[in-house]
């Protein structure tokens, strides 16, 4: 890729080592933030300065494949698998990927989901669709498709009237006696008795407040160690190129009409006081490299955007308070030609409205979900352990 007229910020690694303490910041020492091979942590109290661990911070958000705090839509044949990054595709083992909704679920075509499925009232509403789930399911509604078909691999407890044209379940099926259960061959193992309340599937109540953890960076940062002026990246013209090594860095926004190439060579954060709004957006992570990005503003591209590698997304973190919108004036919906998302990213006030296919390395949590073109999720496990990599 040709880069004119852009600002390139080549950062030099060093030997990062005694434990930061955030309230000295910021005279920050990196070598001491990064030398003990810990996460990346960040400043989650900005008057005490108390940190917590990225990784800890991941493995709370991203505890599914697809987390929709309102209805998820899908209307063209889509599936969700799982694997284990550090181990290679195929290695998920008995685990599986999971979805949650906590408003209703429609569905008019064909979902596979590897792990459980778990939708809020009013429950699932399906149109000559076929449901495969391999793991458990709780549907806090109805579950209803006179000409549908659903199997369950596992437990099933549906708390409204079941009206369906086939329905599998290889565990057992609680449903409360005085709902319909309308099948011409009930499954063999019924349980008649109260079902729920269940919790919400996704925490969207008290949604993490990402523009505070920004906030809480705008001194404790460690721009100086690479001549990186907080203001870098604010107008460019022609593509950019920005390099971050182990480290927090922080900036007021990202805005440019051309491309930006964000590379990572350690374990960083990028906190963005602003919106990230650019023509083209290519984030490369070095083998072992990390990166937690936190956008206080939305995410906006015009042209191809290309986040994380396949193989590992855990190894990308992405956090945006606002609108995720991949291909401005018209939404995520049409992903632009030659993307590639790898990554998990939380985006609880984002509306995801998916016109053309997409596939997706990581798990996503968003305001809304609908797919009509084919939605493909490959959720890595390893993010479910991140936090265990943190110190006591």
């Amino acid at each position: 890729m040709r880069w004119t007229h852009g600002l390139v910020l080549l950062a030099v690694t060093g030997a990062c080592s005694v434990d930061d303490s955030v309230a000295i910041l910021p005279e920050p020492d990196r070598a001491g933030y990064c030398a003990s091979g810990e996460q990346t942590r960040l400043v989650e109290d900005g008057a005490t300065g108390r940190e917590i661990c990225g990784g800890r911070l991941a493995s709370r958000v991203f505890t599914r494949a697809l987390c929709s705090c309102g209805e998820l839509v899908v209307s063209a044949s889509s599936a969700l698998d799982a694997f284990r990054g550090s181990l290679g595709p195929g290695s998920a083992g008995g685990a599986g990927a999971s979805v949650g909704a906590n408003g209703g679920v429609q569905l008019t075509s064909e979902l596979r989901v590897s792990g459980s499925l778990q939708a809020g009232d009013p429950g699932l509403a399906l149109g000559a669709a076929l449901l495969s789930i391999q793991g458990e399911l709780r549907d806090a509604g109805r579950l209803q498709g006179a000409s549908s078909t659903v199997r369950v691999g596992g437990d099933a407890w549906v708390a409204g009237d079941i009206e369906l044209q086939e329905l599998t379940v290889e565990g057992v099926l609680s449903h409360p006696a005085e709902r319909r259960l309308t099948v011409p061959q009930p499954p063999s193992r019924v349980r008649r008795e109260p079902v729920g309340p269940f919790a919400p599937p996704c925490s969207c109540d008290t949604p993490e407040d990402v523009g505070a953890y920004v906030k809480n960076h705008v001194a404790a940062h460690h721009n100086a160690d690479i001549g990186l002026a907080v203001d870098a990246l604010a107008d460019f013209s022609g593509d950019a190129a920005l390099e971050l090594p182990c480290g927090r860095f922080y900036l007021t926004r990202v805005h440019g009409a051309g491309s930006l190439l964000l590379r990572v060579t350690g374990r960083a954060a990028l906190l963005v006081d602003g919106d990230v709004d650019v023509g083209g957006l290519d984030v490369q992570l070095d083998e072992g490299a990390e990166l937690d990005l936190l956008v206080a503003g939305g995410v906006s591209a015009r042209g191809p955007v290309r986040m994380g590698s396949p193989g590992f997304p855990s190894h990308l973190r992405v956090y945006v308070a606002g609108a995720f919108d991949l291909d401005a004036g018209d939404p995520w919906n049409t992903l632009p030609e030659s993307s590639e998302l790898a990554g998990n990213f939380y985006l609880p006030r984002a509306n995801l409205d998916l016109s053309r296919r997409a596939e997706l390395s990581g798990s996503v949590f968003a305001q809304r979900v609908a797919a009509s073109a084919g939605l493909f999720i490959h959720y890595d496990l390893d993010v479910q352990g991140l936090g265990e990599r943190c110190p006591d």
